[in-house]
């Protein structure tokens, strides 16, 4: 039996090394499948040719018997688009899985007749029994964390058990998209230098609930591996020689005791990392750790420089939160990034009071190195969403027949999702020429994190 797993092509908005699809791939290789990986992205930008093609020869070249695909929310469109081309290829089973489905999986089945299964929560042990049943031809009746079809009825045989050991999880497959040196300079992130990096996990989940998230919803709170199970990971992808180390993990920090472990553990192998967190999570001790034990760039999601807006949004920080972090940061010569998001709840979107407030923050108080801009996104499964009533239905509609086909070039986000009310197309270039003329700060460069 042969899989092949996709992770769709994406024209707009930060790319990356398709952590997910390496865990999915770990497990099916446990289980003595054979598995190919694509990243059309990686793989359009490498070879210089239309993902489309792409696809299309390596469909005729590996001839798959079960397709398995993964998309956010963001990308949703364009795995559809991935699955229609694999039907016209070939009528083989379609597995979807990723965050989008597992807030919209039921209406993903109801509207695209090319999906056969969606993979809904963690995906790791529930691909290998579906896999497994679909090859033994045994029905996927009660098979929990799967929704699929009966007779043209959409059957949701509801959500799997969270893993309660993530150090049961296998190894992620790296090598089905680690094919030659091209993708090993592809992947490594610029602020390594030319050292070989990659993408890593230590938890999963989020203790917050921001209403731009819908992360807390999914996870229910915060799961973390164990500090060797980590350690042993990274010494593992070092005898590989990778020294670079980008942790993905939606909230590094929030457990100080396994940090500090952590970093003493680390700091004689002479990595070089970077995480993302929040402004509330670094103090004294953990920035002289992280300076001691590799840390080279910092993400502090701060969202606004309006203090009520950050406590409309469910934030939990404090702008002093975020002066002390980046003071901080500046002590133990760490790069850090402010995230920053325009339309939030409690956003001028008339008079732009907020917009320019905003700035005038990051250029006299916060002052970090890179700030990142995005405009606010009502991905379905989030609080701010199910206020605006923004439903999977809605959503899948507005993707393929009004979804703003401007690129964002500067943002982090693409163009495929529905903004908040007043927050139209030409708001966003007022803001942007606002940006253009006052902000003070280096805005990141989303096409050139990455070697792109």
């Amino acid at each position: 039996m042969k899989i092949m797993l996709i992770e769709p092509y994406l024209k707009e908005g930060l790319k990356g090394f398709p952590l997910g699809l390496s865990y999915i791939a770990g497990a099916l290789k446990e289980e003595n499948y054979e598995v190919i990986g694509l990243d059309l992205t990686a793989r359009a930008f490498i070879e210089g040719k239309d993902p489309v093609k792409i696809l299309e020869e390596d469909l005729k070249k590996h001839n798959p018997d079960i397709v398995g695909i993964r998309s956010t929310s963001p990308t949703h469109k364009n795995a559809l688009d991935v699955a229609k081309i694999v039907k016209r290829y070939k009528n083989i089973p379609i597995i979807k899985g990723g965050p989008h489905e597992t807030n919209c999986a039921e209406t993903t089945l109801k509207n695209n007749s090319e999906i056969d299964y969606s993979v809904i929560g963690e995906g790791e042990e529930t691909i290998k029994e579906l896999i497994n049943r679909i090859s033994s031809k045994k029905s996927i009746k009660g098979l929990e964390g799967v929704i699929y079809r009966d007779n043209g009825e959409v059957i949701n045989n509801g959500k799997r058990s969270l893993i309660e050991n993530l150090d049961n999880l296998p190894i992620p497959a790296r090598e089905i998209f680690y094919l030659d040196k091209r993708f090993d300079d592809y992947y490594s992130a610029n602020i390594f230098e030319g050292r070989k990096s990659t993408s890593i996990m230590t938890s999963r989940g989020c203790p917050y609930a921001c209403s731009f998230c819908s992360s807390k919803a999914n996870w229910k709170g915060i799961r973390q591996r164990s500090v060797d199970n980590v350690v042993k990971e990274i010494e593992q992808l070092y005898n590989k020689g990778y020294r670079g180390f980008m942790f993905e993990d939606d909230m590094s920090l929030a457990n100080k005791k396994w940090f500090l472990e952590f970093a003493d553990k680390i700091k004689d192998l002479k990595i070089e990392y970077t995480l993302q967190t929040r402004a509330d999570a670094i103090d004294e001790d953990i920035a002289k750790k992280l300076s001691e034990s590799g840390c080279k760039y910092m993400y502090f999601g701060i969202e606004s420089g309006v203090q009520n807006i950050l406590d409309k949004c469910g934030k939990g920080i404090t702008l002093e939160d975020a002066k002390n972090a980046f003071k901080l940061t500046k002590k133990y010569k760490i790069k850090s990034m402010a995230t920053m998001q325009f339309g939030l709840d409690g956003e001028d979107l008339d008079g732009l009071s907020t917009v320019r407030e905003t700035i005038r923050v990051l250029n006299e108080e916060l002052m970090p190195d890179e700030v990142a801009i995005s405009y606010t996104c009502l991905y379905p499964g989030s609080p701010i969403a199910n206020k605006e009533g923004v439903t999977p239905d809605m959503y899948e509609n507005y993707i393929k027949t009004s979804a703003d086909k401007k690129i964002y070039r500067k943002t982090a986000h693409g163009t495929h999702s529905i903004h908040p009310k007043g927050l139209t197309s030409a708001k966003i270039q007022e803001i942007e020429k606002i940006l253009d003329s006052e902000l003070k700060i280096k805005r990141f460069e989303v096409d050139t994190f990455y070697k792109t």
